[in-house]
């Protein structure tokens, strides 16, 4: 260590028998240089045990190598496993990520926005809710910049996207192949009164659905529009009596669901809930009311959380590729960080897939 307590750039340069400047031009990976200069410093880091100073290296760059990600709710457990993706990812990168939940308020994440300005972080990772198309032109910038969800499209930034009407079409035929005809959909607006149909087919329930989905972009309405579509290219009539609405998202509300079908006297022998944790409430309610699963009805869900692999029955659901989503937008915003610009507007997909379970197993084959 040369008798000293720290090994400098200065000693890694003596060692290799180059100048200062190599030394740095190697260790900020600078072109132009040739591979036995490179394997000698290389060679003289390793001997010395030369140590880079990430702080001052920053500092000189302007770089904090630290990321902000911007959700809507950590209660949400897809939110949650999403950012631990996204804290892995980055980690594997060298970075930091800071995560702010906003909790489904505007104002809160307009201010995430804002404070790109202090140079707090290199980039922002945001997942908008309660933003408008109003609001687009406060994500104007240089910034690097990457777009989750489905709130706000037309964005100057990569959008790093769920396929939501595929994999909802992915599930309704999963069901239809099994058999079942009345489908029941829930999440979003207040639950609306329900009529019964009467006899005739097996029914299909969805919970969460909204009537109308090509009037607004939110996650709820694209997946009841990949319902519709499932079922016209089946040839079958959709009922708007089996979109059940409900207040919000969370477990209590696929339970009320379900109560508000069964004491309407709605026929159904499936549901599919618009996200994992409606179906759970589903799966209680109908074990409340002595409906068996899947004999009776079969329940799919939709975000495939870790818990859903060990409800009683297990959930089958969607997999909306959670780790691919943290994996293409940790890519492209240290793509940009690196770049020094801003990546123009493009439309990333993550792939989706079923995950069968107890809930509705996969068919038999022939």
């Amino acid at each position: 260590m040369r008798g000293k307590n720290r090994v400098t750039m200065a000693d890694v340069a003596h060692e290799a028998g180059v100048s200062v400047a190599s030394v740095s031009n190697f260790l900020n990976k600078q072109p132009y240089m040739s591979e036995a200069m490179a394997a000698r410093i290389a060679e003289a880091i390793d001997r010395l045990g030369y140590k880079v100073n990430s702080s001052a290296r920053n500092l000189r760059s302007g770089r904090t190598r630290l990321l902000k990600l911007v959700i809507p709710d950590l209660r949400q457990v897809y939110f949650s496993e999403l950012a631990e993706d996204i804290l892995a990812e980055a980690r594997q990168h060298g970075y930091g990520v800071i995560v702010e939940s906003t909790t489904n308020n505007r104002a809160r994440e307009l201010e995430s926005i804002a404070s790109m300005g202090t140079h707090s972080a290199d980039g922002l990772i945001l997942s908008p809710l309660m933003m408008t198309v109003d609001d687009i032109a406060a994500l104007d910038g240089d910034y690097p910049l990457v777009l989750l969800g489905e709130r706000l499209f037309g964005v100057n930034a990569p959008h790093v996207v769920i396929r939501n009407r595929e994999g909802a079409a992915a599930a309704t035929y999963h069901l239809l192949d099994a058999g079942c005809r009345r489908i029941a959909v829930g999440g979003g607006a207040p639950v609306r009164a329900v009529d019964s149909m009467g006899a005739g087919g097996r029914r299909l329930a969805v919970v969460g659905a909204v009537p109308h989905p090509e009037h607004d972009f939110s996650s709820g309405s694209i997946r009841t529009h990949g319902y519709r579509e499932a079922l016209a290219a089946r040839g079958i009539p959709c009922d708007d009596s089996l979109l059940i609405e409900t207040q919000g998202w969370g477990s209590a509300d696929g339970l009320v669901a379900v109560d508000t079908m069964l004491e309407s006297g709605l026929q159904f022998d499936a549901v599919f809930a618009l996200n994992d944790l409606l179906a759970w409430g589903v799966l209680r309610e109908l074990r409340e009311r002595g409906v068996a699963v899947p004999d009776d009805v079969r329940v799919i869900g939709f975000d495939d959380v870790e818990e859903s692999a060990y409800m009683v029955p297990s959930l089958s659901t969607v997999n909306p590729g959670r780790e691919a989503i943290a994996r293409l937008a940790v890519e492209s915003i240290i793509q940009q960080v690196e770049s020094g610009s801003r990546a123009p507007a493009q439309t990333i997909e993550a792939p989706y897939s079923l995950s069968l379970r107890e809930s509705s197993p996969a068919l038999a084959c022939a």
